[in-house]
């Protein structure tokens, strides 16, 4: 039984890796035929983001964000509740952030003000995720519907906030009043954007890892979204998993608000959905809805992006061509049956060789 999770495991990582690989081949043949220089045009997508020390820096820059969202959206895909709010807690949590950044500015240290700040970003989406969650479970509502609302009634009360409470008038944008400079994330990698919030996104996954396969409530939260009849049958809390999952989800996403503000901007200016949390969803495909394979999956489509707008600046290829990429690996990462039989083979074969070797030594 080892042997065959241990063979899951790691063939997963490898199923992703081949899906990038297919993809990464459709997609060069696809730049080959439209484009009017495809040799260039492939150098540039595979080797641009590596070129240089700043276009690296992109792709971890990238990565921050849709890790938080990612981590988020893992918790919600282990219990098959597509809660998918996580995209209107980014902003929720980047506002109230913001809110509490601008007033306590001058009357706490940085220190604890990033404390503060990280803080009622996770409340703020796990205030999000709850709602939908509780729709779910109390009123039958379609979790997916009423979350996709969300996001939009999110989106006008922070638009509010920002325009009638917080905006700076004399800002030439709409932005808000500006915190404390040292409340900013300093610089991680010189010579990149890359802030401290790389770090903390790390550690966000960390935890969420531990969580999922070190403690009873991660063991819970998996056998409640394989089988939540035989959850219940065995006494496991189903509606309490459910929605903890979904808080816990919540705030991880709340908190990559929280920190794409104040490591990215010294203001709040978001006007819009930002998109982060639909990512999440597509970084938990990716990730199989394991934390510890978060960072990987949050890299590959970094990389797929910056090379994406590497080329769109540097040749006639638009950039939306990196939407085709993405699609085929969420397809064949999606597809429980691609090279299904090839995963059962090994662990045939492993517990073929497990028997024969222990009726040997009998």
């Amino acid at each position: 039984m080892n042997n065959a999770k241990k063979i899951e495991t790691w063939f997963d990582l490898f199923r992703i890796l081949v899906a990038v690989l297919l993809a990464y081949v459709i997609a060069l043949i696809i730049l080959g035929i439209i484009s009017d220089d495809p040799l260039y045009v492939i150098g540039q997508f595979i080797t641009g983001p590596f070129s240089t020390f700043r276009r690296f820096g992109n792709i971890l820059t990238t990565m921050i964000p849709i890790m938080f969202t990612g981590v988020c959206m893992c918790f919600v895909y282990a219990i098959n509740k597509f809660n998918l709010v996580g995209e209107g807690a980014v902003n929720l949590g980047g506002c109230l952030s913001a809110c509490v950044a601008i007033a306590l500015s001058d009357k706490v240290p940085a220190w604890l003000l990033l404390i503060i700040v990280l803080v009622v970003g996770a409340l703020a989406g796990m205030a999000c995720s709850l709602i939908p969650a509780l729709a779910d479970q109390l009123f039958h509502a379609d979790v997916c519907v009423v979350s996709l609302m969300m996001n939009y009634i999110l989106l006008y009360v922070t638009s509010y906030i920002l325009k009638y409470r917080i905006k700076d008038p004399g800002s030439s944008i709409t932005a808000s009043y500006k915190w404390a400079s040292s409340l900013k994330l300093g610089n991680l990698i010189p010579g990149t954007s890359v802030h401290f919030g790389f770090l903390i996104a790390i550690a966000c996954v960390v935890i969420a890892a531990i969580l999922f396969y070190k403690m009873s409530f991660g063991y819970r939260m998996r056998v409640v979204g394989m089988n939540p009849v035989f959850a219940k049958y065995i006494g496991m809390p189903v509606m309490a998993t459910i929605i903890l999952a979904q808080v816990i989800g919540g705030a991880f996403a709340g908190i990559g608000g929280t920190v794409q503000v104040i490591g990215m901007f010294q203001s709040y200016q978001w006007t819009s959905l930002t998109g982060y949390g639909f990512d999440g969803l597509m970084i938990a495909v990716l990730a199989r809805k394991n934390p510890a394979f978060v960072p990987l999956s949050a890299f590959l489509i970094a990389y797929i992006r910056t090379g994406a707008d590497i080329v769109s600046r540097t040749t006639d290829i638009p950039p939306e061509f990196v939407s085709i990429i993405q699609g085929i690996i969420i397809v064949l990462v999606a597809a429980e049956m691609f090279l299904s039989r090839f995963k059962s083979k090994l662990i045939f074969n492993s517990a073929k060789k497990a028997l024969a070797q222990k009726e040997g030594k009998a």
